[in-house]
Order: structure tokens, then C-alpha cells, then sequence
């Protein structure tokens, strides 16, 4: 969990993505609502809508649910790296190698491949820690899908430090990259920190809007009672 002193991204998502809209769209009209959920009851901590000069409407959603979880594991790995269960079971392979080795009358030829096999065993070991963690990551991300939208966001209460010299935050950032997640962050300082921009999708029928439950009161909020839905 983000320390006392660390804002929640919760306090501050919500303005900066209505003004990041306001400015890159010239909407003057943005309702923000917050806990929304899909026909399907997938739900969505923010939901932002708003008509572009064409009449079509634009639909962008933030996560904000799993950001403890992913600040914490980023954390961790940022202050102190993979478990030390890989020096532990690089070690004992070094000395059940190395014992059977002794044991066999081949001890320096012995002491060298247990040297080498413990050697692959604490790479091997990192490799799996990583990507387990990394496909942890993937799993939430892939998550996002059921609730569409024109653009993606995932808002974490963590400090940008926390990305520098990071391998995993890379890692993350370059996930959402390819699946069009944009990315915010919060830190102790309260300043919204834009770490990437989202990729727009493309509705293929319609607009994402119908698929949330909310669909009704949106539209006639931002069209009027004139305008008929298309499903």
C-alpha cells in the first residue's frame, strides 16, 4: 500500500483528466462520473464523456482499482530487487553438486560445475521471478478490455522516481504502450506526473458509450432528448 505521506491518485485523476480533455479537445462540456459499470457489470473507477464538434462522443475511462497492488510490487522492486530465495537456492545447489562431487573423488572438477550449475540457477531463477511478476501485470492490464472506451487510463498513487532505473515500471510501461493504456501517476508532491499518452481505439459499431449502463443518462445529458442512440 502508498505510505501516509503519498497522495491517492483518486484526489487528483479526476481534475487532470478533465482538463487534459477540456485542452486537447476544446470541450467545454465533460461529465466525469466516478464507479460506473458495463451492461456486462464489469466496473470502471472513472468515466469521461463528452461531444466532439461533429456531435460524435467521446468516451475515456481510468483504472485506479489495482494501483496499490502494482505500486507495491513496483516498489519493492525498486528498493530491494527480486526475493532472496534465488541466493538460497543457488547455494544449495552449490553444495549438493559440490558434496556428490567430493563424495565421487572429483572434487575440483566437481566444484567447478557446481560453481556453474548454481551460477544458472540463480539466473534462471531471476528470468522466472520476472516474468511471473510481468505476467501478473499483463493479467490486470488485459482486464481493461471489458470496459471499452476510446482511450484507456491507469492512474497509480506511486512517485515518478519510482520509474527510473526500474526494469519492471519499463516493463509496465511498455505493456500499456501496446495495449494503448495511457498512464498517470501521483506522488508525495501531489503533482500528476503524465508518464505516457493513451492510443485512441476506434469504435467499430456505434460508440463506446452504449456499453455501460449509464448509456441513457449520458446521452441525453450531452445530446439532448432529440438525438437517437445508436445501438
Amino acid at each position: 500500500m502508498p505510505s501516509p505521506r503519498e497522495s491517492n491518485i483518486n484526489d487528483f485523476a479526476f481534475d487532470y483528466l478533465r482538463n487534459h480533455y477540456a485542452t486537447r479537445f476544446g470541450a467545454k462540456h465533460i461529465l466525469v462520473d466516478k464507479e460506473e459499470q458495463t451492461r456486462q457489470g464489469h466496473s470502471t473507477q472513472g468515466l469521461f464523456s463528452f461531444k466532439m464538434q461533429d456531435n460524435a462522443l467521446y468516451v475515456a475511462v481510468l483504472h485506479t482499482e489495482q494501483s496499490p497492488l502494482i505500486t507495491k510490487t513496483l516498489t519493492r522492486y525498486k528498493k530491494k530487487g527480486l526475493s532472496k530465495l534465488r541466493y538460497l537456492t543457488s547455494f544449495l545447489v552449490l553444495v549438493l553438486v559440490a558434496v556428490a562431487a567430493w563424495q565421487l573423488g572429483y572434487f575440483a572438477l566437481g566444484l567447478a560445475a557446481a560453481v556453474l550449475l548454481a551460477a544458472v540457477t540463480f539466473t534462471l531463477h531471476t528470468l522466472a521471478e520476472e516474468k511471473l511478476k510481468i505476467r501478473k501485470f499483463a493479467h490486470l492490464l488485459d482486464e481493461f478490455r471489458k470496459t471499452p472506451a476510446d482511450e484507456q487510463w491507469l492512474g497509480l498513487s506511486i512517485s515518478s522516481l519510482t520509474f527510473r532505473n526500474n526494469y519492471l515500471a519499463k516493463q509496465l510501461l511498455a505493456m500499456c504502450a501496446r495495449r494503448g493504456i495511457g498512464v498517470i501517476t501521483v506522488g508525495q508532491r501531489a503533482k500528476v506526473v503524465l508518464q505516457q499518452e493513451p492510443k485512441p481505439t476506434t469504435c467499430r459499431r456505434g460508440d463506446f458509450l452504449s456499453h455501460y449502463q449509464s448509456d441513457a443518462r449520458i446521452r441525453k445529458a450531452l445530446l439532448g432528448d432529440t438525438v437517437l442512440r445508436v445501438a
